[in-house]
C-alpha cells in the first residue's frame, strides 16, 4: 500500500537573512577615507616630480664705461682760477706799460664786466670741451684751446662793447666803439691765457682719461670671461 508523502516545507527568507551578506559586501565595497587620502597624497607627489623644475640664472651684466668727466670739471674749475690769475696778471703789465695807469686803478678795473665776462667765459668753455673730449689725450686739450681762445676774445669784444656804452649810440659811434675793442690788447690778452691754461692743465684730465681707458679694457676683458663661464654653465646663448 503506498504511502503519500508530504512535500517538505522550504522555510522562508527572512530578512535577517536576506539583509546579512548585501551588508558586508556593500562595506568591503567600499574604500576607506584614510586609503583615499593615502592615494591622493601619493597621485600628487608624482605629478609634483613629473613637473620640470625652472632655475633662473642671471647673466652678467656689462660693464659701465668709466670717463674723465669728473675729474675735467674739477680741472675746469681750477683752470678757470688760473685763467683769472694770468689775465689779471696781463691786464697790469698792459695797463702800466702801455697805457701808464696806476696799479691802484688797475685792480679797480679788475671789478669790470670788460675782466670777469671772459673768465666766465672761459669757464663755460673749457667745461664743454672737458665733457666732449672726456677720455681723449692731451693733444685734444691743445687743439680745444683754439676754439676756447676765440670764444673768450669774442666774450671780451662783447663785454667791452656794452661797457664803452655802444648800446644806443649812434652808427658812427658803435662802428668807432667795435672797432677800437676789436684791436683792443686786452681782448688778446685773454685771448693768449684762454690759450695757453688748457695746454697746462690738459694732461691732468688726459691722464685721467688714460686711466679710464684702461680700466674700461679690463673690466670688458673680464666681463667676456665671465659671460663665457655663464653660457657653458647653463649649455645655452645668453643674450647681451
Amino acid at each position: 500500500m503506498a504511502t503519500s508523502s508530504a512535500p517538505e516545507s522550504v522555510p522562508e527568507p527572512t530578512s535577517e537573512n536576506v539583509s546579512e551578506k548585501p551588508v558586508d559586501d556593500l562595506a568591503a565595497a567600499e574604500p576607506s577615507p584614510a586609503l583615499e587620502a593615502d592615494a591622493s597624497a601619493s597621485s600628487g607627489a608624482a605629478a609634483e616630480s613629473a613637473q620640470p623644475t625652472v632655475v633662473f640664472v642671471t647673466a652678467p651684466q656689462p660693464p659701465k664705461k668709466r670717463g674723465a668727466r669728473g675729474v675735467g670739471a674739477l680741472v675746469a674749475v681750477f683752470s678757470t682760477g688760473v685763467f683769472a690769475a694770468v689775465y689779471a696778471a696781463l691786464v697790469a703789465v698792459i695797463a702800466i706799460a702801455v697805457r701808464g695807469i696806476s696799479l691802484q686803478e688797475v685792480v679797480s678795473s679788475l671789478s669790470a664786466p670788460a675782466y670777469w665776462l671772459p673768465v666766465i667765459v672761459f669757464f663755460l668753455a673749457y667745461l664743454l670741451l672737458v665733457v666732449i673730449v672726456n677720455r681723449a689725450g692731451w693733444w685734444a686739450h691743445v687743439l680745444g684751446g683754439f676754439i676756447v681762445a676765440v670764444v673768450v676774445w669774442v666774450g671780451f669784444v662783447g663785454a667791452a662793447i656794452i661797457a664803452a656804452g655802444a648800446v644806443g649810440g649812434s652808427a658812427a659811434e658803435v662802428s668807432a666803439i667795435v672797432v677800437q675793442q676789436l684791436t683792443n690788447p686786452l681782448g688778446f690778452a685773454a685771448a693768449i691765457a684762454a690759450r695757453e691754461v688748457p695746454i697746462w692743465v690738459g694732461g691732468i684730465v688726459s691722464r685721467r682719461g688714460r686711466t679710464a681707458r684702461a680700466r674700461n679694457v679690463e673690466a670688458r676683458a673680464s666681463y667676456e670671461r665671465e659671460l663665457a663661464e655663464h653660457r657653458a654653465t647653463v649649455g645655452g646663448t645668453t643674450a647681451v
